[in-house]
């Protein structure tokens, strides 16, 4: 790929944030119940997948007692409040984004820096920095507030890509000296 449509890939994800950031009063949930809905049509597919898979695990369930429990309680309360649903989607989309535009950045800066170690940690300020200027820019659209959580969840998504990156890179380098060997 050429190095302009990197690039452009890695505009376009800014731009889908700073997009995203600035509409007053953002939620997920009406997003998700319209996916939602998109996808019950291949709902006869999921449950066939999800029965196959179940049937090969070798597990045995009486071991997930205490997290059978909190998962029930856990589901009683999101169902009382499902704000708390909205919320810890927002989290994980934070997160989510923020790594995907981590990805990005090393794939466009990864052809112009010769050290790949220096492109992740490159991609991962660069990454960092855009997270804390649009959350400081939230602070100015009506509707939407600034947030250090948000800025730490933003660098919870940078820190995985960092090390996603860097697992792979070991995991390569691995590969290529038993191959030398």
């Amino acid at each position: 790929m050429r190095s302009w449509k990197h690039w452009l890939i890695v505009g376009g994800v800014i731009g889908g944030i700073f997009y995203l950031s600035s509409m007053p009063g953002l939620r997920v949930l009406p997003f998700f119940s319209s996916l939602f809905a998109f996808l019950m049509r291949f709902d006869v597919y999921f449950v066939r997948a999800a029965q196959f898979l179940a049937e090969r695990l070798p597990i045995d369930t009486s071991e997930l007692g205490p997290f059978q429990e909190a998962s029930h309680a856990f589901y009683i309360y999101a169902k009382e409040n499902p704000q708390v649903i909205e919320f810890l989607l927002r989290k994980a989309a934070h997160a989510f984004v923020f790594y995907a535009l981590t990805l990005v950045l090393f794939f466009a800066l990864n052809r112009k820096i010769k050290s790949t170690p220096m492109a992740i940690l490159v991609s991962a300020v660069l990454a960092s920095s855009i997270g804390a200027l649009d959350e400081f820019r939230q602070s100015f659209t009506d509707g939407r507030v600034s947030s250090l959580i948000d800025v730490s969840i933003n660098m919870v998504g940078v820190a995985i890509a960092a090390l996603s990156l860097l697992f792979f890179m070991y995991m390569l380098s691995e590969k290529n000296n038993k191959e030398n060997v």
